[in-house]
């Protein structure tokens, strides 16, 4: 199958990677840097930066479009500029063979922040930007004519080794800004890529949302306290904050897509996470 992965970041490279893996062509998206490094991986590499829309190109024939931009490479757009107008430009650029889109939003849709447990059905009324930037997105993308089969991820928060959120405020005993009793939902980040290779099987109905997280939230006290006991380190004070947050419920993908998630809680991989092949703290 032919694919395209509009954003090859944290966790777009990791879902070309499976991809060209099993034998699928690959297109994946550079501003210009990293073309030479998509190539030498085995990718087709796209000059395409979607905070300049439109997107002054017809993009290339595929299967599956990934739409997996992250700010940071777009550090002078806003989240509205990425999300929606940036996703909209691609949209308009796909070729109307295109079959399934998929696009990676944020548990940040849900507003509610009482400890409520959420899922695909919750009611979605997003309280920061980036959160009403993905919803709107969203609306888009279902919306759209040419993404007849879009499926819609809304990812809790990343981790794995590179990003584990934290560490280094514990390792360098600093208060963490934010109540100790707020839930923190999480997914690593091997198990989101497995979610979006099942997103963009041909066999699954298209005009989906699917909530993408390990189902076990836990308190931001909990999560600090089990990284500064892998760690050795005093666990640091905590400071500010309210609210409880959202406990978020993804049973619907492991139905619906057979997901088997290799982390099916933040505990199960810690001190892999914590700790790569040489001995250093990942993270970092």
């Amino acid at each position: 199958m032919r694919r395209l992965v509009v954003g090859c970041g944290y966790l777009g490279s990791r879902v070309a990677r499976v991809w060209r893996d099993s034998g699928d062509e690959v297109y994946a998206t550079t501003r210009g840097g990293q073309r030479e490094a998509l190539s030498s991986a085995g990718f087709k590499p796209l000059i395409l930066d979607v905070s300049a829309a439109p997107v002054s190109r017809v993009l290339p024939e595929v299967d599956t479009v990934l739409f997996a931009v992250g700010r940071s490479r777009y550090s002078d757009a806003t989240m509205f500029d990425i999300h929606v107008t940036g996703l909209c430009a691609v949209l308009d650029a796909l070729p109307v063979s295109t079959s399934r889109v998929i696009y990676v939003s944020t548990t940040g849709v849900y507003g509610q922040d009482r400890g409520e447990w959420v899922d695909e059905a919750s009611v979605t009324a997003p309280l920061r930007n980036g959160g009403k930037a993905c919803l709107a997105a969203e609306h888009l993308l279902l919306g759209h004519e040419s993404a007849p089969d879009a499926v819609v991820l809304r990812m809790a928060g990343l981790y794995g080794v590179g990003r584990l959120p934290r560490v280094d405020d514990v390792l360098q005993g600093k208060s963490i800004i934010g109540s100790p009793d707020a839930y923190l939902n999480l997914i690593q980040i091997d198990d989101a890529a497995l979610a979006v290779v099942a997103a963009g099987d041909p066999a699954l109905s298209g005009g989906q949302t699917y909530v993408v997280s390990d189902s076990r939230p836990q308190t931001r006290g909990e999560y600090i306290h089990a990284v500064a006991d892998r760690l050795g380190c005093a666990v640091p004070s905590f400071t500010g904050g309210s609210g409880r947050g959202k406990r978020v419920r993804s049973a619907r993908i492991v139905r619906d897509l057979d997901l088997d998630l290799q982390y099916p809680s933040f505990r199960d991989g810690l001190d892999a996470l914590l700790f790569d092949a040489n001995g250093h703290v990942a993270g970092r």
